[in-house]
Formats: structure tokens, sequence, C-alpha cells
């Protein structure tokens, strides 16, 4: 067989699996993510382009936590408001707008999320998520890291609402 017919056969062979994870991937999605009238979110962006990067980072974010802590289980958000943490002001001699970060200027991310196994309805609700202390508390996320606030909320709330961990040991 010349080199040639084994590298179309490879290529196939590679196309064909490469389709057929896609298709797994697709039948067993962890999440899925929807945003209910987001021209209308208390804070999500100055612009369509930022609003639309900021929603694809909050649904990346959510599809990647149910799959690494929510396995077998699907899980459906419908984010209804997004405030995120600070505000965009003017800044510097051009006037460029930069989002600022004060103490009342705090995350919010309110949403109605269902999470499932099988089917069958495991948990549902209305979810408000604050963080008034967001500056002083404790982030696993590098402050370059878009949006840590807002994706701190929402891992603390996976683990302590949908998987029952607290992140803080009680003590005996």
């Amino acid at each position: 067989m010349t080199a040639s017919k084994l590298l179309i056969r490879g290529m196939g062979a590679g196309l064909v699996a490469l389709s057929l994870s896609a298709l797994a991937a697709a039948a067993h999605a962890q999440a899925e993510v929807k945003f209910t009238k987001p021209e209308n979110f208390s804070d999500i962006g100055e612009n369509s382009r930022d609003r639309d990067t900021a929603m694809k980072q909050l649904a990346d974010h959510i599809e990647a936590l149910a799959a690494r802590q929510l396995p077998g289980k699907q899980l459906k958000v419908e984010f209804t408001d997004v405030d995120l943490a600070g505000e965009i002001e003017p800044r510097g001699g051009n006037m460029d707008r930069v989002r600022v970060l004060r103490s009342a200027t705090i995350p919010r991310l309110e949403f109605n999320y269902t999470l499932s196994e099988n089917g069958k309805e495991l948990k549902s609700g209305k979810a408000v998520l604050r963080d008034l202390n967001y500056q002083m508390s404790a982030n696993r996320y590098f402050d370059t890291e878009p949006m840590r606030y807002e994706k701190k909320l929402l891992d603390d709330w996976v683990e302590k609402d949908l998987v029952g961990k607290d992140r803080v040991a009680a003590k005996p």
C-alpha cells in the first residue's frame, strides 16, 4: 500500500473518531445555559460585544463546573439578571472606559436552575448570588482572570447547594 493511501485512510479514521466523540459529548451535555433578555441586565458589559463575551465566559464556566462537579447529572441555568463586580467608568486623558472595583459595586447573579439525573428532577429553584465582601474574601482565581468574582460565586453555589459541600469545614 502506498504512503498516500495510508495517509488518506488515517485521516478518514481520524475524522470518524472526531465526529463520534463530538456526538458523544453532545449527547452527554452536562449543562445548558440560557440568558433571558440580557439587554435588560443590570450590568453585563457596556456594549453587545462585551455582553456576548461575558455571557460566553459564564456559560463556559458553568459547563466546566457541571462536567467536573456533577458527573452524570444535567444542569439547566437560565440567567435573569447579571450585575458584574465594579462599574465601567472613564479614566485617563483619553477617557478610556475601564471597570473600577469598589466595595459598593458587588457582583450579583440571578438565575433559575434545574438539576436532574436520567430525566428525574433532583433540585430546582431561583438563585440570587452576591458577595458583599468580594474584594476581601479568598479567591482561587488570579487577578488577571476575567470575571473572577462571578466565577467564585458560581463555584461556591455549586459546591454548597448542588454538591452539598461547604468550603469552610465546621470546627469540631
